[in-house]
């Protein structure tokens, strides 16, 4: 990784960078709560100045993602834009090259840091499961770039691994650190995931889960939930098991075991009125459904809060 700023008139004390030491990256490799995914460098850059990065051979993925402002990306023979939001993934010992300009014509535009400033995040990462943390990504974005918006919790996960450096380099600042960075891919990936399902399909997901909530006590057939969706059976089960990873009915389900369990440690009540107000008027059925689903009897499970 090359990274380098260009000539500008003022100090910039906002630009951090982290790169791990060698002795580091030798434990994080061996390491069974590290090896999976670690950084190898990141930083951030947040000023009013032009800013410049390229790799040329390196074993990492890259990940760019900008907070503020706008930069473009020369990436396999392509040169596209990169604004507020956008997330960019780079595949190992692929060039590329980025960049911001920022372009000022007057006194003012020059005085205001809100016009004509970017912050931009980069991370470095390598591990056993890196290609598949990257391929959770990718899968969901056009070639390598996608926009997410701007994400407050991956703001603070990206500035907490930056204070790694302060924190100073223990195994247990470290181990936390890595997985930080396994959270925030993680919930990136699922917030691509959820983009690219709201742009392809009509099911509101969020609907259905506040009717199935508000009728945890009746039954809810599936011809019901589709109808109330507005899709065919077919269209809404195949879409709601593509978000979720389980059938309608069974997530149905889940919610009213959940319920239970609410109801089984935080009340006195019989099971067979907890089983009754599930709309199940047989408690020996709910409780074979409930041990399928948990793994105990409603009374094995309220019986194991005093163990």
């Amino acid at each position: 990784m090359m990274k380098k700023q260009l000539p500008h008139s003022e100090q910039n004390l906002t630009d951090i960078r982290l790169f791990m030491p060698i002795f580091l990256l030798k434990k994080l490799k061996l390491h069974p709560l590290t090896s999976g995914l670690y950084p190898v460098s990141l930083g951030k850059s947040a000023a009013q100045m032009n800013f410049q990065m390229k790799q040329i051979q390196q074993p990492s993925h890259c990940l760019l993602y900008c907070h503020q402002g706008q930069g473009k990306l020369v990436y396999k023979n392509k040169a596209r834009e990169i604004n507020q939001g956008d997330l960019v993934i780079i595949s190992p010992n692929c060039f590329f090259e980025f960049y911001t300009e920022i372009k000022t014509t007057t006194k003012q535009e020059k005085q205001s840091s809100e016009q004509n400033s970017h912050a931009i995040y980069w991370i470095n990462f390598e591990g056993n499961l890196a290609c598949d943390f990257a391929e959770r990504l990718l899968m969901k974005m056009d070639d390598g770039l996608a926009n997410v918006g701007v994400l407050s919790n991956i703001l603070a996960d990206f500035d907490n691994l930056l204070a790694l450096g302060r924190r100073g380099y223990t195994a247990t600042n470290v181990i936390h650190a890595v997985h930080v960075l396994q959270q925030s891919l993680s919930y990136l990936a699922l917030q691509l995931r959820l983009k690219s399902f709201n742009r392809s399909s009509k099911l509101d997901i969020d609907a259905v889960e506040t009717l199935m909530r508000d009728n945890l006590h009746q039954d809810l057939s599936l011809d019901t939930l589709a109808h109330y969706a507005q899709l065919s059976k077919f269209h809404f089960a195949k879409k709601f098991k593509e978000l979720t990873d389980t059938a309608p009915i069974q997530h149905f389900i889940n919610m009213k075991i959940q319920q239970a369990c609410r109801r089984l440690d935080n009340s006195d009540v019989s099971i067979k009125v907890i089983a009754s107000e599930l709309g199940y008027n047989d408690p020996y059925y709910f409780s074979r459904l409930f041990k399928k689903v948990i793994g105990l009897s409603p009374k094995q499970y309220r019986d194991s809060r005093h163990s």
